[in-house]
């Protein structure tokens, strides 16, 4: 887990899994309300790209809620593409995957 702070105070984080085949898998990118729309995610995509890299990852992938449009427009603008829709049962939404070659 990698956290943004703003003096002790977390606003913003992410985590990455390891998986096989050199990818990375990011979760949890989030920034508390308040705090949107000041750089502070983009700041820590660009970090989990960083750490991807360091760890000799050549992929990184995202699972994102479908309907949010301007979510999935967000990580496009950063390189993402799409890569395919799977419904669950279990959520109320569609669940939207995404990938980046880094």
């Amino acid at each position: 887990m990698y956290a943004f702070f703003d003096n002790e105070t977390i606003v913003g984080y992410y985590s990455l899994l390891l998986q096989e085949n050199k990818k990375c898998e990011l979760n949890n990118l989030c920034v508390i309300p308040a705090y949107r729309h000041n750089g502070i995610g983009e700041q820590l995509l660009k970090d989990a790209f960083n750490i991807a890299e360091g760890l000799n990852c050549k992929k990184i992938n995202i699972g994102i809620v479908e309907e949010n449009k301007v979510l999935r427009k967000w990580y496009e603008s950063f390189g993402f593409i799409h890569t395919g829709t799977k419904k669950f049962d279990f959520f109320p939404f569609t669940c939207g995957y995404m990938e980046k070659n880094l």
